[in-house]
């Protein structure tokens, strides 16, 4: 397979694009807190379009720093409750690729 060769249906994501869709599915599950439901909103629509260009380039800086902005904001939102979801996807996030 050559290196420029888009990664097929049924091939693990990126690090970068896993840790997009993780910290995604962490917003969904912060949505149904009445605290945290309108912040949650707002970073789910960001969510998509840094997975969006993810998707389209796994090694976008510009999109990892914002997804990694939304990450660290959210570990200070929820303290312990999903902090180890967050924690990985900050490590995901720190991977290259």
């Amino acid at each position: 397979m050559a290196a420029d060769q888009p990664i097929e249906d049924g091939r693990i994501d990126p690090p970068s694009v896993e840790a997009a869709k993780l910290l995604g599915t962490v917003l969904a599950e912060a949505r149904n807190d009445r605290a945290l439901s309108r912040y949650a909103e707002v970073d789910l629509r960001a969510i998509d379009e840094i997975r969006a260009k993810l998707q389209a380039d796994p090694a976008d800086r510009n999109a990892t720093s914002w997804a990694r902005q939304i990450a660290k904001t959210w570990s200070n939102r929820i303290g312990g409750g999903n902090f180890r979801h967050i924690r990985r996807v900050l490590d995901l996030l720190d991977q290259r690729i």
